[in-house]
């Protein structure tokens, strides 16, 4: 994990807990089941885990970053579980799994090998809400961030990892925070 957000966390935080995803929640939520379990990955801010709980489901929020999770304490009273996705063993499955700009962090690899097991993760008909930014070079950025670009290249490619999983939905959106020079590919994915 990148020192950035152990760094940056306050910052990071107060930058993105009001940024607007009523577009994604729109397209998630009315996939899952009132009062279903929702893992959000990469929390962050906690924003999207104090939507989900408010909106009456169970979450937990999967946050890397120690000092995240501090500041997601601030606002969130659920689960918040301390841990990177790669070594996250859940003691029961979700019914949804959110995982909003959490997986660019991740190589390929990381992303396929999260796919090739999701059944660790997710009940049968679970849904999974995915987006990374597309337009960016993967790699390195100058402040120390690993950067995975999501193209429906790697959609097909986690596809073909886990043949009982499918596309429900792929779309493109703007930045919601205004910054030019990538777009965000976003993609709900059902485990049949």
């Amino acid at each position: 994990m990148s020192e950035y957000y152990e760094i940056n966390a306050k910052q990071y935080a107060a930058a993105t807990f009001s940024a607007d995803m009523s577009e994604q929640y729109r397209r998630f939520l009315p996939l899952l089941k009132e009062g279903a379990r929702i893992l959000d990955v990469g929390s962050g801010s906690g924003r999207d885990a104090c939507y989900f709980q408010k909106k009456g489901y169970q979450v937990t929020a999967l946050e890397p970053s120690p000092n995240l999770c501090r500041e997601i304490r601030k606002v969130f009273s659920g689960e918040i579980v301390c841990y990177d996705i790669q070594s996250y063993q859940p003691e029961q499955r979700f019914d949804g799994i959110w995982a909003c700009a959490s997986f660019l962090h991740l190589h390929e690899k990381e992303v396929l090998n999260f796919f090739e097991k999701i059944n660790l993760y997710l009940n049968d008909n679970g849904i999974i809400y995915l987006s990374g930014k597309n337009g960016i070079s993967t790699g390195e950025a100058s402040d120390g961030r690993y950067f995975l670009e999501f193209t429906e290249k790697l959609a097909g490619k986690i596809l073909a990892v886990n043949g009982r999983i499918k596309v429900e939905e792929l779309w493109y959106t703007e930045d919601v925070s205004g910054r030019k020079g990538f777009r965000w590919l976003n993609m709900i994915v059902k485990l049949l």
